[in-house]
């Protein structure tokens, strides 16, 4: 039970690592650079993944999932502040839209599917995981655990240029 969980972790951190792949390709495709609220919601992502990476690193805990939790729980709210913003008829969204969403209703909906995996696997923890031995990783956890740090270390030099060593203001 404990691998099922390892490989759900890995797997969570691939499809989180694919998302923000998209949303950076999707960036330098139609030349729309994401606003601060999709940068906090990128952020939220990027928490997701390293709780589910120290477990990876220090076994699963229950307080890994409670970082991933909390940074799913933040980049929920900031979703859902964008899409309040585009809500009302006659606003225009922002960015391109996705099979007939845009991106924060995207990453919204990516979060929400988060917090209900992180509630499966508090399902399937078992206390006795923190007090055995790590097992080296598998293939699933060392790609996903090495494309999370490529498309973050990616992300950050970005924003840094876009931003210009200053505050953005959107």
């Amino acid at each position: 039970m404990r691998s099922l969980a390892r490989n759900l972790n890995a797997l969570s951190i691939l499809v989180l690592s694919l998302i923000l792949f998209g949303a950076y390709i999707f960036q330098f495709y139609y030349q729309e650079i994401p606003c601060p609220l999709c940068m906090l919601q990128r952020l939220g992502m990027i928490g997701v993944a390293c709780g589910e990476l120290l477990n990876f690193k220090f076994g699963i805990q229950v307080k890994h999932y409670a970082l991933s939790l909390l940074s799913a729980i933040f980049g929920s709210a900031v979703a859902l502040r964008q899409i309040c913003l585009h809500i009302c008829p006659g606003e225009q969204r922002f960015g391109t839209p996705v099979f007939g969403f845009s991106l924060y209703t995207w990453s919204f909906l990516a979060f929400a599917s988060v917090i209900f995996s992180i509630a499966l696997l508090l399902i399937l923890y078992d206390p006795k995981w923190e007090h055995t031995e790590r097992s080296k990783l598998n293939l699933l956890a060392k790609v996903s655990a090495i494309f999370i740090f490529v498309v973050t270390a990616a992300n950050v030099v970005t924003t840094f240029l876009e931003c210009e060593n200053v505050l953005c203001s959107g």
